[in-house]
């Protein structure tokens, strides 16, 4: 068979092999890139911050500079729903509406024999009452009779954010009081004083009956992030009195918070824990995408290389894919991924090659030495 007639036989493989190819690298070297900048804006960081007391007078010294900061958030006014008697003193309050509607589901059923290459399809329709933060539009329904949901939410969902909030005289700027993510239920025993609302488990409800709701009833929910009196550590920029993102030398923004009085490297040191996580799972990522692309791309690897039986060791093998191919995926990926360190940190990628290219050597190593005895 010559090379033509293995490419048509296996086109579509080698096709997708090739996107698989161009996406795993290019996933594993933006990873690679952006972790060494992370990494470096980090440690900038950690070498350029100044830790300052937040129990001292505003100094504007600090103006422009990169800080450490810790002590206890205080807000000005307190968040409110004047509808629920609901008042937190918080960065965020957040309002999480539902409403009960219509859901409709479906499975699938397949009829015929199953020798036969045509086959009937057909769905089962469910219909089921649910509380949901969306609405839902009952106007795709299969079955619209008798499963019609309101057109709109007579109450939005909607967050609170405190207008000014302080750590001693510094104060919180935008994106940090954006980090404010983790919602606290808030359990209070104070009922509206609208009649028609009730109180059940903390929910508030808009509904005649709170165990037989009906279409269009809603429920509410609050809970607040960032309570005043809670202590917290920031690192950031101090600008106009405000603590802002900081624009690194390596084109990173550094913008850190954590509860707690930590100290700057206990803060940089748990930033690290939080980026090795995602920075990790996107490596995974990229090595299964050259796993696939080696298996996809073995059969044509294997012809081009038949002639050599060198060559023929360090290609994909169709026969034996999960070991031979991950090895070989394994070995591509540290290598792509030297090669972004190599250009930051040469020692480092150097090393990383080295090890990318450890089983190529050995295997290299092996058979020159069966060809000299053989000679």
């Amino acid at each position: 068979m010559n090379f033509v007639d293995t490419l048509k036989s296996c086109w579509l493989a080698t096709l997708i092999g090739s996107i698989l190819l161009t996406a795993g690298t290019c996933v594993l070297f933006w990873n690679e890139a952006r972790t060494i900048s992370t990494t470096l804006s980090l440690e900038e960081a950690l070498n350029e911050a100044v830790t300052i007391s937040a129990s001292q007078p505003y100094d504007r010294s600090y103006e422009r500079q990169l800080i450490h900061l810790n002590g206890w958030i205080t807000t000005g006014e307190p968040l409110t729903e004047p509808d629920y008697n609901i008042q937190v003193q918080a960065v965020k309050l957040k309002r999480r509406v539902q409403m009960y509607q219509w859901i409709e589901e479906y499975v699938e059923n397949r009829f015929g024999e199953t020798v036969s290459t045509a086959q009937t399809e057909d769905r089962s329709y469910y219909y089921t009452l649910d509380w949901r933060d969306e609405l839902v539009d009952s106007r795709s329904f299969y079955i619209r009779s008798g499963h019609h949901n309101p057109s709109t939410f007579p109450l939005d969902s909607k967050i609170h954010v405190s207008e000014r909030v302080h750590i001693g005289q510094y104060e919180l700027g935008e994106a940090l009081k954006d980090r404010f993510s983790n919602f606290i239920d808030v359990t209070s025993d104070t009922r509206p004083e609208d009649p028609s609302v009730k109180l059940h488990g903390g929910l508030y409800y808009h509904c005649n009956d709170i165990w037989n709701p009906e279409v269009g009833d809603i429920r509410i929910q609050f809970a607040y992030a960032g309570l005043e009196g809670s202590p917290y550590t920031l690192v950031g920029k101090l600008e106009n009195g405000k603590i802002v993102p900081h624009e690194s030398s390596h084109a990173r923004k550094v913008l850190l918070i954590y509860p707690g009085e930590l100290s700057l490297q206990a803060t940089i040191d748990l930033e690290h824990q939080a980026k090795r996580i995602t920075t990790w799972s996107w490596r995974m990522i990229g090595w299964m995408l050259l796993f696939f692309s080696a298996t996809c791309s073995a059969s044509i690897l294997q012809y081009i290389t038949s002639q050599s039986r060198v060559l023929r060791q360090f290609v994909p093998n169709p026969n034996f894919p999960l070991s031979t191919n991950l090895k070989i995926s394994f070995s591509l990926a540290l290598a792509i991924a030297s090669i972004a360190w190599i250009i930051r940190r040469p020692l480092l990628g150097g090393s990383i090659f080295l090890v990318a290219v450890f089983p190529i050597l050995y295997r290299a190593r092996r058979l020159f030495s069966n060809y000299q005895r053989l000679d």
